[in-house]
């Protein structure tokens, strides 16, 4: 595959986020969207805007277009390319954000729909082969940890995962 033309900073042309929580049980789940034209399943994403840093972009696209909140790493958890309107080929680098809140109206809430689902899932949902390899990657090396020490926070209307963290530092691309 050539490299798309890059015409943002680094490189970058848009910066995606992969939200990300646990579930009872610890299982790991991730946030797919649909995109607003097409309707097939992608992640949060869109431009930086002037002085912005692409994490911060990051997370404000969650909360645009899926109603998430969280944190967010600041290390990229890696890139994947696509063909914007099916001729624009952009790059966009990916971060992950640890749910904190999700709220059922925001931005784009009627334009869009969510699921949360394991990141296998999402891999086998999104159509970019790169995004694909970071869900699978995000599955094989099985993130649930405690060594991050991480709080578990509660999710609206669910109990508190008091046994459950996650090692967002494991995951590849963060190190």
């Amino acid at each position: 595959m050539e490299t798309p033309a890059r015409t943002g900073r680094r490189g970058v042309d848009q910066c995606g986020v992969i939200c990300c929580r646990v579930e009872r049980g610890g299982r790991l789940s991730v946030l797919l969207i649909t995109s607003r034209d097409t309707g097939r399943w992608v992640i949060p994403k869109g431009y930086l805007q002037k002085k912005e840093k692409p994490y911060r972009c990051a997370q404000r696209e969650a909360s645009e277009e899926a109603g998430v909140r969280g944190k967010v790493r600041k290390k990229l958890l890696g890139y994947y390319s696509y063909l914007k309107d099916q001729e624009q080929p952009l790059t966009v680098s990916v971060h992950l954000l640890r749910l904190e809140s999700e709220t059922t109206h925001f931005r784009e809430y009627g334009e869009r729909q969510k699921i949360w689902i394991s990141p296998a899932d999402a891999a086998s949902l999104v159509d970019e082969p790169e995004l694909q390899e970071i869900f699978r990657a995000i599955d094989a090396d099985n993130p649930l940890t405690s060594q991050d020490r991480l709080k578990p926070h509660r999710i609206h209307g669910r109990r508190p995962r008091a046994d459950a963290a996650v090692s967002l530092a494991a995951l590849p691309g963060l190190t």
